[in-house]
């Protein structure tokens, strides 16, 4: 492994992080989530440098001003909503905007009636688990394009579904479709 020490945007050491890497037997083609969160809370604090944060969903990101302002308005002007939980089948209005998104991200038809809502990605994939696997009788195993998020197959197992993997290093492009579609 080569690094460029002479990167003013981040100046790393290689032999500090080749002695790390060393220390830790840790592989960067193989590296699990937490060895990278672990190395990269090293190097932020060996090198006083802020990283953008997506191993673990959570990237670091200051929210958007209306984010912020829009709980403190229904704080104050909607204090009947305070230790409520939100209507089980979803905010209309939230779930209308989710279908246009699709539509517009994607090109799909979605009625807004189909967007269910969840807490996050890890609930949303388990629900997501939980349909694709028991829609038909047939339909018993997911696929995962790895690298992953190993949480993700412990839900399946969890499910009783199987699984199934193609690492994304090895397959690239048309390779990729010919594998998928195997």
């Amino acid at each position: 492994m080569r690094i460029n020490s002479d990167n003013s945007v981040f100046p790393l050491e290689e032999n500090y992080l080749r002695k790390r890497l060393a220390t830790w037997e840790i592989d960067l083609r193989q590296v699990s989530i937490r060895e990278l969160s672990r190395l990269v809370d090293e190097l932020a604090t060996q090198f006083d440098v802020e990283f953008l944060r997506f191993e673990f969903g959570i990237p670091g990101l200051p929210p958007h001003r209306l984010g912020p302002e829009e709980e403190i308005r229904v704080l104050k002007n909607e204090p009947q909503s305070l230790g409520k939980y939100p209507p089980f089948e979803g905010v209309p209005r939230l779930k209308k905007a989710t279908a246009e998104f699709v539509k517009k991200f994607m090109n799909i038809d979605v009625d807004a009636k189909c967007c269910v809502p969840t807490v996050g990605a890890m609930h949303s994939g388990f629900i997501c688990q939980s349909i694709a696997g028991r829609i038909r009788s047939q339909s018993d195993t997911i696929l995962y394009l790895d690298p992953g998020f190993p949480v993700n197959k412990l839900q399946t197992k969890f499910l009783g579904l199987r699984e199934e993997s193609i690492d994304l290093y090895d397959y690239r492009g048309e390779k990729l479709i010919d594998e998928i579609e195997r």
